[in-house]
């Protein structure tokens, strides 16, 4: 009878919708993993580390660049084939490509790729936390879930259970032997039980529908729990365990020390990185370039302007006959579109330059830049180091508190136990003496309540324990079951 009323939801439920709809705790903790928006989040900055790693390691290859400069000039301007100014418009042409490698710098450029490395994988681990942290936050409000179907199993049962004595009740005050009192007292608490077990379905419908949530599943999705027997969910013997051998499991099984650790080592580097770019470094460079020059227009021949006297003579005997010269003007007319690339490759190849060298960058002053960025990769070495003392002495704390948690959960799931066996037999000969007539429907109503309130104590209670001893697993690295 216990499961009675969840056998019948799941059986509906699979008639309606298929085993797709029917969740446990692995299925849900797994989907959670994978679909939580935080935990997705969390990819994505793993991601973008990667690629920043990968950025990193392409710093090592010689940089590879091409130019290219097309124009018009107007005006006075520089002829660039040959250096010298002209007032003639023409159509020029650059290009050039260069290489730079960085030779050394004191490792920094190394040590910049070390600690993208490390970023790398410290943020690689803030997704197994993002999914450690989800996973156990979805076992808890999936036994907060069972707990309220566990709640609404316990009302339904009082409800049949009083219904069947407001029913026998009823008889009995029709047929004269009891007050008519007895019956308005059971049928006052049909209706209150009534309620209780309308008001526990809605809450378990609402710890479903936080599920959901946690899930990143719509709310109007196909969702029914798979409910397992409470007395069969495996758990560990808590006498075999040990806070501090469950703390050292802890340290080799969280990902947050991992996470910590990995992000100290990154820090470092950066540290030793910072402290390179305040040496010199040396780079080596080379560059091949080219240039075309082409005038807008183009000599269509020479004609004589008239003439000059020379000042100059030629003697013929006693004569002397003056020496004139020609004026000479160059006529010019607009190339056509076809024309402008006349000789391109003849200007490439005479223009065609090349060059190698070396630099050396010396760091004399920069505004204290590179000894403000290892200062500060200083002060974040010592907050990785607190950040590390911190989470361990909260892991401890976290590991204890479960420990102590689950040992007095454990305790009061025992006491809670042994007081609903009392109220179980105390409300069973309570039932037989109400049958018999010898006690007022008030205190059978009243040893009822103490049933119920037993029932829900222990409900309480041993998935309380439960709860805290999968906290204890979690944290020994078994992961999450039931």
């Amino acid at each position: 009878m216990r499961a009675l009323f969840f056998v019948v939801m799941s059986v509906s439920a699979s008639l309606a919708y298929g085993q797709g709809s029917f969740w446990d705790l692995k299925r849900c903790v797994e989907y959670g993993m994978n679909n939580n928006i935080n935990v997705r989040q969390a990819k994505i900055d793993a991601d973008v580390s990667e690629i920043n790693y990968q950025q990193s390691n392409l710093q090592r290859i010689p940089s590879l660049s091409y130019g290219l400069t097309h124009g018009f000039s107007f005006g006075r301007t520089l002829d660039r084939t040959t250096n010298v100014f002209t007032s003639r418009s023409a159509m020029f042409q650059q290009m050039s490509i260069s290489s730079n490698v960085l030779l050394y710098n004191f490792n920094s450029l190394k040590n910049t790729e070390a600690a993208g490395k490390f970023t790398m994988e410290a943020d690689k681990a803030a997704v197994d936390k993002a999914r450690n942290d989800i996973g156990l936050n979805i076992a808890q409000l999936y036994l907060r879930a069972l707990l309220s179907y566990e709640q609404v199993e316990i009302s339904r049962i009082v409800l049949v259970q009083t219904k069947a004595q407001y029913f026998n009740t009823r008889k009995l005050v029709d047929a004269g032997s009891l007050p008519e009192l007895n019956a308005a007292e059971l049928e006052a608490t049909v209706a209150r039980d009534s309620a209780t077990f309308v008001q526990a379905i809605s809450q378990a419908e609402l710890d479903k529908l936080g599920l959901k949530a946690l899930l990143n599943l719509p709310a109007d999705q196909d969702f029914e729990l798979v409910i397992p027997q409470v007395d069969k969910i495996p758990v560990d013997d808590l006498l075999s365990i040990q806070p501090e051998d469950v703390y050292q499991l802890a340290l080799n099984s969280q990902p947050q020390i991992r996470l910590n650790d990995l992000r100290r080592l990154a820090s470092e580097k950066n540290l030793l990185s910072a402290k390179g770019q305040m040496k010199p470094s040396i780079s080596a460079f080379g560059q091949l370039a080219s240039n075309f020059n082409q005038f807008l227009l183009k000599s269509s021949g020479v004609s004589i302007n008239g003439e000059n006297l020379t000042g100059s003579y030629i003697k013929q005997g006693s004569s002397i006959i003056p020496v004139y010269s020609p004026n000479f003007d160059v006529n010019f007319v607009n190339r056509k579109f076809g024309e402008f690339w006349n000789g391109y490759g003849q200007q490439l190849g005479d223009q065609f330059g090349q060059g190698v060298g070396l630099s050396i960058n010396v760091p004399i002053f920069n505004g204290s830049q590179a000894r403000s960025n290892m200062k500060r990769a200083m002060m974040d070495v010592k907050k990785r180091d607190l950040t590390i003392e911190r989470d361990k002495l909260q892991l401890k704390q976290d590991v204890y508190t479960a420990y102590y948690s689950a040992s007095g959960s454990f305790q009061t799931f025992v006491a809670r136990e042994k007081a609903m066996v009392t109220a179980q037999r105390s409300f069973d000969l309570a039932s037989r003496r109400f049958e018999l007539g010898v006690m007022q429907t008030i205190e059978w109503l009243t040893n009822q309540n103490n049933l119920t309130r037993a029932k829900i104590d222990k409900a309480l209670a041993q998935y309380e324990y439960i709860f805290r001893m999968k906290v204890l697993e979690f944290y020994k690295g078994q992961g999450l079951r039931l």
